[in-house]
C-alpha cells in the first residue's frame, strides 16, 4: 500500500466506508494507530481487488476491528 499516496487512500476508504465507520476507525486510530493501519490496508486491498462490491457499515467496520484485535 506504499505506492498509494495518502490522498489517494482516503478517497478509496470514503468511497467504500460509510462515514459512522470512518468516525469509529478515527476514534480507535488514536488509542490503536497500528490497528486501524493494518484494516485500511486490508480494506484497500481488497477494493482493488474488486472483492468490496458495496459501502461497509460501522457494524461491519466494529466486526473487523473485533477479529483482527483478537489476533
Amino acid at each position: 500500500m506504499e505506492e498509494l499516496r495518502d490522498e489517494e487512500k482516503k478517497q478509496i476508504l470514503r468511497r467504500i466506508i460509510s462515514s459512522e465507520g470512518r468516525e469509529r476507525l478515527a476514534r480507535v486510530k488514536l488509542v490503536k494507530p497500528e490497528l486501524v493501519s493494518q484494516i485500511e490496508d486490508y480494506l484497500i486491498k481488497l477494493y482493488l481487488s474488486g472483492k468490496i462490491k458495496k459501502m461497509l457499515s460501522e457494524e461491519e467496520v466494529i466486526k473487523l476491528l473485533e477479529a483482527l484485535s483478537s489476533r
